[in-house]
């Protein structure tokens, strides 16, 4: 053997990696779908449900600060996801200012929430 050449590595042993299939499209494909599925789900119950005649007891000052850290979540997202990704976020914001559903508006807020606190690496 000669000195100058180094022996070839054996290949018995070696763990071969495949490329991933862009995993993370089909994760957003998938949040997506899923989050679009549960706010027409939650938009048909909201129709059905009859609206009732005794109003109940809000918490105005705990609404604002939801209110508040919906808008700051919405605010770094818009800064950090590729406009794919934030569609189905800014969806869940419409909902979430439009409605006075408090069922859409707890759903809405929580993805939100929830997606900017992954986005941190808090989730």
């Amino acid at each position: 053997m000669n000195r100058d050449k180094k022996p070839e590595p054996s290949k018995k042993g070696m763990i071969y990696v495949k490329p991933r299939q862009k995993p993370e499209t089909e994760r957003r494909e998938d949040v997506r779908k899923r989050i679009n599925e549960e706010l027409e789900f939650l938009t048909e119950m909201e129709d059905r449900i009859p609206i009732p005649r005794k109003e109940e007891k809000r918490d105005y000052e705990m609404e604002q600060l939801v209110e508040e850290a919906v808008d700051n979540a919405m605010a770094e997202l818009r800064r950090a996801l590729p406009a794919e990704e934030l569609e189905i976020y800014e969806k869940c914001y419409r909902f979430f200012k439009r409605t006075n559903s408090r069922v859409i508006r707890d759903y809405t807020a929580e993805q939100i929430l929830r997606r900017a606190a992954n986005l941190r690496g808090e989730g």
